[in-house]
């Protein structure tokens, strides 16, 4: 017997032992629509095909005691190295799926183009190196097309409030900077650890150096179209280990060695959040955010000035414009987020968007995922986005019966 069938038939004995034992809670061996249905929530599974042939997995959640606002559509998009278990991590009045939902909104759930509930298309699979031929610039440019199209015609709406996270409110931005039309879908866009540039980042980024940047992005460039991924035993295996208490404070400063300290966790699920967190993206991708913190710049992919003139027509890579943008915009950060530092939110945000920021808020000692998976962020967060946007339907709705009430008379 082969060395590596001993280690596959070990790794899977150690699988079965782990989820056999109590160390971690039920959701880590679960898929988003089997833990909305575990907490007791309508569970929908939409799957989506983008322009580009990529099929996406769209996660729906509804409550089945609260009265659904027919007007009340929201999609939540998560960041890099995450899908969308980012909204359902903690338990129901802690996810923000799931209090969305409570409160009586549609919620739809997004999975960008390579993460595992993405992981199709029409015409080749993950296997094939042409599958990951992606950066986040296709899931501005397809997914986020695709998915609001979908949604819109589903609920019968003519648009929705959406939601991001990190890499999230980057692919909202560079559409509403260059697409006018589909802006208009877009009522309200509430950005969570809202990026950018990324030209100050901090944590794992700023310690390792520019000069350790250059030579990963010219390892990756090597192997630039496959998939950037951990084996899922791996991830289960450090997960379980992860659940143990004596070990629980060493994985969570692993994951504020990249993210900054983190303080707002519930410490007892690092094991459920190891289970499903990174998640897969291309080593494309992680190009494309390493070009980022090198050039100071929000643009598009840059392929050298030769690529660039095929692919762009002009030798530098196009730059997303954010004074663009006209659509009601809330940010969401900190000055304890190190990944979406403070001074690349004035320098890029605030200053290209000045006139269409509707709101404003620190969240103090907020580190980069506490804004998905921080206990506080239901009161601090949640429940603040839920009254501006049920003021917002209520809003459109007295519009509408208005607009009604005119037609009638004239």
């Amino acid at each position: 017997m082969q060395w590596s069938a001993v280690l596959s038939i070990s790794s899977q004995l150690l699988l079965i032992w782990i989820s056999r034992t109590r160390a971690i809670d039920p959701e880590c061996y679960m898929t988003v629509p089997e833990i909305t249905k575990y907490y007791g929530y309508i569970s929908e599974v939409h799957i989506v095909r983008t322009e580009d042939d990529y099929l996406l997995e769209l996660h729906r959640i509804k409550s089945k005691t609260a009265p659904t606002k027919p007007d009340g559509v929201v999609f939540m998009q998560h960041g890099l190295l995450a899908d969308g278990f980012n909204f359902t991590p903690n338990l129901k009045n802690e996810s923000a799926g799931f209090v969305f939902a409570d409160a009586g909104f549609d919620v739809w759930i997004g999975n960008s183009r390579g993460t595992p509930a993405s992981q199709k298309h029409i015409g080749y699979g993950p296997e094939d190196d042409r599958f990951w031929n992606f950066t986040f610039q296709e899931m501005s440019q397809y997914d986020l097309t695709a998915c609001v199209k979908y949604i819109l015609k589903e609920t019968k709406q003519n648009g929705l409030y959406y939601i991001g996270h990190s890499q999230g409110t980057v692919i909202m931005f560079a559409k509403l900077s260059e697409d006018p039309e589909f802006a208009k879908k877009i009522y309200q866009f509430h950005a969570l650890a809202p990026v950018a540039t990324v030209s100050h980042i901090g944590g794992l980024f700023k310690l390792m150096g520019n000069k350790f940047l250059t030579v990963a992005q010219f390892l990756l460039k090597r192997v630039a179209n496959t998939p950037l991924t951990m084996p899922k035993f791996v991830q289960k295996i450090i997960s379980y280990f992860c659940s143990l208490e004596v070990v629980r404070n060493v994985c969570t400063l692993d994951i504020g060695f990249v993210d900054g300290t983190e303080k707002l966790f519930n410490f007892t699920r690092v094991g459920v959040y190891l289970c499903h967190t990174p998640a897969a993206t291309s080593t494309k991708n992680l190009i494309h955010w390493i070009q980022q913190v090198e050039n100071k710049h929000f643009q598009k992919f840059d392929y050298g000035p030769q690529g660039n003139t095929i692919e762009y027509g002009q030798t530098s890579p196009p730059v997303y414009n954010l004074s663009n943008i006209n659509t009601p915009t809330f940010l969401y950060w900190s000055k304890d987020d190190v990944l979406a530092d403070t001074q690349d939110i004035r320098d890029t945000i605030f200053n290209q968007m000045n006139k269409t920021i509707a709101g404003s808020f620190e969240m103090p000692h907020y580190t980069h995922l506490d804004f998905v998976f921080g206990l506080p962020a239901t009161d601090d967060i949640y429940k603040p986005i839920i009254s501006r946007i049920s003021v917002d339907v209520q809003r459109r709705k007295k519009l509408k019966h208005h607009l009604h009430l005119s037609e009638i008379e004239n």
